[in-house]
């Protein structure tokens, strides 16, 4: 009977192990080690203007996305205005208005490029909904931040909006209102703050390895120390009081995983962890503020951006802790819950490994082409 017994209990915590394999497997082979932290690789920016029948659009784009849209579409009108028919609807009153001009302008200086879309609209414009997937072609993980402008005034912005692959619509139900620019922007980055942590599939596995074989009160406790940390080098970096090139943080990001995967199996008192989440905090936060440098416009929304984006973050966070934590402590009714811990634990040190690898690697090629 006893052996029928502890049988049960390890077929249950093998089938168990094989699911978080699996799961490992599958993150390691769908997503590129190196850039599973990289999740906007580039960035564009919108104003939009509607008078009358018009709609113009500015789309501001970084040298990287200009030099992949040109070898896609190449430099000539009628290649881009194909493109853009392709890949942006533009629609009000239930009516889908025309392309009728594409110009594009690029500055030596910088390296970006203006591109000046002209719409013509069968009725007056009032309100408008906007739905792209332009780019997303060329970088699956870019972002537009757009933004509704007055066309007497461009610089007053009445409408904002952060698209992506998850958000591809922008709808403006009266582009004569001036709505909520501020809650609008705090909206998207909070939004954009949850994305980034829930695709940050490195992120994830860290507060996993973290938590697993804690306490509440120890998880509390490292959880909070990684919040503190992430969110004051976050604010620094963000000011540009600290800067480390993302070649160096992306691979020492893998580092503190690997580096609590081992803790884990050959560490047995770990209540002084929360010390150790703190340090590796700060290294988590000068990655996460690399997404927002990407589309932050000007220093007079600096404070908003952070604030939105950081509590995304810690919403992101709350999420998986509260799926994780009931999931934990039903395995920790078992006597092979420690086993499991060491087992899981050996599972991240090769997966960690591995995108620290790559991370290296891919930091090396980058700098070579500098």
């Amino acid at each position: 009977m006893v052996a029928c017994t502890r049988l049960i209990r390890w077929s249950r915590f093998f089938r168990t192990l094989a699911s978080f394999v699996v799961v490992l497997s599958a993150c390691g082979g769908s997503i590129s080690p190196a850039s599973a932290h990289e999740r906007i690789g580039t960035a564009s920016h919108s104003i939009i203007t509607a008078n009358g029948h018009t709609v113009a659009y500015y789309l501001n784009i970084p040298a990287l996305l200009s030099s992949r849209l040109k070898i896609e579409a190449g430099d000539d009108p009628g290649s881009l205005r194909g493109y853009f028919e392709q890949t942006m609807k533009v629609v009000t009153w239930d009516k889908a208005c025309e392309l009728l001009d594409v110009k594009r302008t690029t500055f030596p200086a910088t390296g970006n490029t203006l591109i000046h879309l002209v719409y013509h609209c069968p009725r007056e414009v009032q309100d408008l909904t906007i739905t792209t997937v332009a780019f997303l072609d060329l970088d699956e993980s870019h972002v537009q931040f757009a933004r509704l402008a007055r066309p007497d005034n461009p610089q007053k912005f009445l409408r904002e909006e952060v698209l992506s692959v998850r958000q591809k619509t922008f709808h403006i139900p009266d582009v004569r209102s001036e709505g909520s620019a501020t809650l609008d922007r705090a909206t998207a980055f909070l939004k954009l703050g949850i994305e980034h942590l829930l695709t940050g599939y490195d992120h994830i596995l860290f507060l996993l390895t973290v938590i697993i074989g804690m306490t509440v009160r120890e998880t509390i406790k490292a959880v909070t120390s990684f919040t503190v940390a992430h969110s004051l080098t976050m604010a620094l970096a963000f000011l540009g009081y600290v800067s480390l090139s993302s070649n160096i943080v992306e691979p020492l990001i893998a580092l503190t995983i690997v580096y609590v995967a081992l803790e884990n199996i050959f560490r047995v008192n770990i209540t002084w962890r929360w010390l150790l989440t703190f340090v590796f905090g700060l290294v988590h936060g000068l990655g996460f503020v690399g997404a927002l440098k990407e589309i932050t416009v000007s220093r007079n929304e600096l404070l908003l951006s952070l604030v939105s984006f950081n509590l995304g973050i810690e919403f992101g966070q709350l999420f998986v802790i509260a799926i994780a934590m009931p999931l934990l402590y039903w395995l920790y009714r078992y006597t092979w819950s420690a086993s499991f811990r060491r087992a899981f634990s050996v599972c991240v040190v090769g997966l960690g490994g591995v995108w620290l690898v790559e991370r290296i690697i891919a930091a090396s090629q980058s700098a070579q082409l500098l």
